[in-house]
């Protein structure tokens, strides 16, 4: 038996609402390789849920997995998939401030050249 699910309309991923990033860097490798992928965006000025955020660290814009620390504070804890990246812990009050983004789709080209031409 088969299930039937129900697909998201293609002219929904259109919306102007959202942004495309690109990724740079290897801290999200890999999930998200830096040059080469990019990151479909929905602006959020608060915490969403666990998922792939866009976050504004202060020295920069990078994304980070966001999941709750379990400190009994409410806190969250920020990620990268990269071993040699620090691992973070924020209030939620604290994410709400420089959050700007959640991922709502990867991006990752199969044939560059026709991108390149557009």
């Amino acid at each position: 038996m088969c299930s039937i699910i129900e697909t998201i309309p293609p002219e929904n991923f259109l919306s102007p609402r959202f942004r495309v990033h690109p990724v740079m860097g290897d801290a999200m490798e890999p999930t998200f390789r830096g040059g080469r992928d990019y990151a479909l965006l929905a602006p959020v000025t608060s915490y969403r849920g666990e998922g792939i955020y866009l976050v504004n660290i202060g020295a920069g814009v990078d994304l980070f997995r966001v999941c709750s620390a379990f400190d009994g504070k409410g806190g969250l804890r920020l990620s990268q998939e990269n071993p040699r990246c620090e691992t973070l812990s924020v209030s939620l009050e604290h994410f709400d401030d420089v959050v700007i983004a959640i991922v709502i789709a990867d991006i990752r080209p199969r044939d560059e050249r026709f991108l390149r031409q557009s």
